[in-house]
């Protein structure tokens, strides 16, 4: 009873797309930490290839065996039981500095605050869901 109600919420949605920015905010620290490093290339993988395989699982319904959202892996982003993997791409859009850097602080900052703000939004919509569930159990306000 209880694994369809948390199945057919949108739990495992909020789940992997924490998972995934979780992941991400590891390659956007990263970035920064090397940023004046010699010939440091910063990686990324662009939220999109997520949001579209979220998206398509969503669409289909795709459910997997313990009743959360199935994806299918893209080249950037790999799902398994234990979380997303990513396959980050060299961010080549930048004028290389002489040490062999192409850095940029105001992109990295960029993508490091909306992240953060993504990552924060879907924490707080999953407080909420499990405030609700709360609420069903104790079957009052």
């Amino acid at each position: 009873m209880i694994d369809g109600f948390l199945g057919n919420s949108s739990l495992p949605a909020l789940e992997r797309s924490m998972q995934f920015m979780a992941a991400r905010q590891r390659l956007l620290v990263a970035n920064l930490a090397n940023a004046e490093t010699p010939g440091y290339r910063p990686t990324d993988v662009d939220p999109r290839a997520f949001q579209g395989a979220l998206k398509e699982a969503l669409d289909e319904g795709r459910v997997d065996a313990q009743g959360g959202l199935a994806f299918e892996d893209s080249a950037p982003v790999a799902f398994s039981d234990s979380g997303v993997e990513l396959k980050p791409e060299v961010l080549a859009d930048n004028i290389l500095f002489h040490d062999g850097n192409d850095r940029s602080l105001e992109r990295a900052m960029q993508h490091l605050t909306e992240n953060v703000n993504a990552f924060r939004a879907a924490s707080q919509l999953l407080r909420h869901q499990f405030e609700l569930i709360n609420v069903a159990i104790r079957e009052r306000p």
